[in-house]
């Protein structure tokens, strides 16, 4: 039986921020509490509160190796599985499924991605997700917008062909498709992005959504919290953007591409001059200094000629315009497949899941192929913290700083005084011994 809350389980004050000393399974204040020493300052203690943090980070780590779960969310990205025929197809009506994978991680959450191979290619099951491909001209991008369900809120990836100038919000365009394609995943997940040695990257990417009518104020949301991206298997100039929310509601949320060109509009006239209508398409917004609001393409005329869908509010002007592309493609800049709900996930379905074990079951839409068949991206954790694991983190945590600390407090214990290495053994004696008994042993039975 799962449990679900307990009064004994660690409430989490805020949010973890491990540069202030809060963890998920513990924060600074406890680990002084228990060391009974004075709780640890941003600057005037050793170790500092961010460094307790980092060893907070390192030991939270360590538990959920040990464990064989996690009580955080944590995303596995691209787990290979073998897949083994347990039934044949038509034994599933009373078998329930022709095979099934077991996960590394138990308590999923949520499977951001499940690709199975299909003969020719890797086919997804899972999540609603969109496709970015970038094509010849994907230096012409001005701008990648996300934007999130019925909502005012988009982020926007802007890319830098100026290495000595990009910032942690903004992705290299400078080496080429595949490389770029990498820093715009790392730019999705806000990670450490795998292009640092070419880019020098000195810290992982950070972005947050902006306002939809004010593009200037920004949201305390982050696009790793919404969105998951990575590239397809055997195509590194093709970008899979997985939306994090739950089920099918991401196939409502919007990618956008943006270019620009220097144009040339004519008062009231419906015609507008492009430097390249090769690079535009039929129904993308139009933007710019002599149209009042925006209009759309409503055909391609010639070379250097696109009509509008209208010619009201238009003044003389030349400058540069800026085209977007809503869940469309742009020719020869990026092939673009919009937000769709590809999950079947229902025990008559394609795949159902036993998320507290960790088990994906095929039942209706299975790999053809049994050696490394299976590639699955899923986010595992739980809700609660329950109190043995915080009282073993925070053990963990006090011992690792008595072990780098010569000048610990000595903790009284029946009237006399515990060197620095018996409180290191005691506390992690202790909070390993919590911690074996509660790995998870998980026993197959077909």
């Amino acid at each position: 039986m799962s449990i679900t809350s307990s009064p004994s389980d660690y409430a989490l004050a805020g949010t973890p921020d491990y540069t202030a000393g809060i963890g998920f399974y513990t924060d600074y204040i406890q680990v002084a509490d228990l060391l009974q020493v004075p709780r640890f300052d941003t600057t005037a203690t050793y170790p500092t509160r961010e460094q307790v943090g980092n060893i907070i980070k390192r030991v939270e780590g360590m538990v959920d190796d040990k464990l064989k779960r996690s009580y955080r969310p944590i995303i596995t990205k691209k787990e290979i599985h073998n897949f083994q025929y347990t039934n044949r197809p038509g034994m599933t009506l009373y078998g329930g499924y022709v095979g099934f994978i077991q996960l590394r991680q138990m308590k999923i959450q949520k499977v951001v991605s499940l690709q199975v191979w299909s003969g020719s290619g890797y086919k997804e099951l899972a999540s609603a997700q969109a496709q970015i491909e970038l094509l010849d001209n994907y230096r012409d991008i001005h701008a990648i917008i996300l934007q999130l369900p019925n909502s005012s809120i988009e982020f926007t990836l802007l890319p830098e062909g100026d290495v000595a100038n990009l910032s942690n919000s903004e992705f290299s365009n400078t080496f080429g498709v595949k490389t770029t394609a990498n820093d715009i995943v790392s730019l999705i997940n806000e990670e450490f992005p795998s292009t640092r040695q070419y880019t020098n990257a000195n810290a992982k990417k950070s972005l947050f959504g902006t306002q939809v009518s004010n593009p200037s104020v920004n949201s305390n949301l982050s696009v790793s919290d919404f969105f998951f991206a990575q590239k397809e298997e055997g195509n590194g100039a093709n970008i899979l953007i997985s939306s994090l929310l739950s089920g099918d509601d991401g196939s409502e949320c919007l990618v956008k591409i943006q270019t620009q060109q220097t144009c040339t509009a004519n008062l009231s006239s419906a015609n507008l001059t492009v430097a390249d209508s090769s690079k535009l398409a039929v129904g993308m917004i139009v933007q710019g200094a002599g149209i009042t609001g925006s209009k759309t393409i409503s055909s391609i005329a010639d070379a250097t000629t696109v009509v509008l869908d209208s010619g009201s509010g238009i003044t003389d002007d030349t400058g540069t315009y800026t085209f977007t592309a809503v869940n469309s493609t742009v020719p020869n800049v990026a092939n673009v497949v919009r937000f769709t709900d590809k999950e079947d996930m229902k025990r008559n379905g394609d795949y159902w899941l036993l998320g507290e074990e960790g088990r994906i079951f095929f039942l209706q839409d299975y790999p053809y192929h049994t050696r490394n068949s299976v590639f699955v991206t899923y986010v595992a954790g739980n809700n609660r913290v329950p109190a043995a694991v915080h009282e073993a983190a925070t053990k963990l945590v006090a011992a690792e700083i008595i072990r780098h600390d010569d000048q610990s407090v000595l903790i009284t214990e029946t009237g006399a005084n515990i060197s620095t290495k018996e409180k290191y053994d005691i506390l992690k004696n202790e909070a390993m011994a919590i911690l074996g008994s509660k790995t998870d042993i998980v026993y197959f039975i077909d």
